[in-house]
């Protein structure tokens, strides 16, 4: 079965169920918040060694570097988006530009596969749900192939390896950040 064929009989049901579409829109464009909001909770969450802090600053800096690789990626591989092409129905409006890999679930299995590397493995699990639930809204909504999100899988798999590989060094960084952050804390509490 190729990509087309997987993106129609996912995103044949888009327009059947007006219930079904308002949730898989907003999974699709707005479960990617709950990043922002995991992160600051990991940072405001009082933990030994300030662990929570850097599991934070970990993965920040994961989903950063696997987004960039898959803009990278983008500047040379353009692939249309379904709707670009007559595929499908739309049903999140989107700019037409290269829909390979989705920067959505890049980001989502970013923060995943840190969490795995972290051996934060319910965490991990749990946002892997959240990961392929995005992956498949957006193919729904119509604005990703499924092997658009088969992509960011692995982009976000070797971006986040490398940060991973990275880590004793940026360690480093890392506490040094925590240190600037709890002065400025300790400072302003006084």
């Amino acid at each position: 079965m190729n990509n087309s064929d997987l993106f129609i009989i996912i995103n044949k049901f888009a327009g059947r169920s007006s219930l079904l579409d308002r949730s898989m829109i907003f999974v699709a464009s707005y479960l990617i918040f709950v990043i922002p909001l995991f992160l600051v909770f990991l940072w405001f969450k009082r933990s030994k060694d300030d662990e929570n802090k850097r599991t934070a600053l970990f993965i920040f800096i994961s989903v950063v570097f696997s987004v960039i690789i898959g803009w990278g990626i983008s500047l040379f591989y353009f692939h249309p988006r379904p709707f670009m092409i007559g595929m499908g129905k739309e049903l999140i409006r989107h700019s037409s530009e290269t829909s390979f890999p989705s920067d959505h679930a890049t980001a989502m299995f970013a923060v995943s596969f840190s969490l795995l590397f972290l051996k934060k493995y319910l965490k991990g699990v749990i946002f892997f749900m959240f990961s392929f639930l995005v992956g498949f809204a957006r193919v729904f909504c119509g604005i990703h192939f499924p092997f658009d999100i088969v992509g960011s899988f692995f982009v976000a798999f070797v971006g986040t390896g490398i940060i991973f590989i990275l880590k004793e060094k940026l360690d480093i960084l890392f506490e040094r950040i925590i240190e600037i952050y709890l002065s400025i804390e300790r400072e302003w509490l006084k």
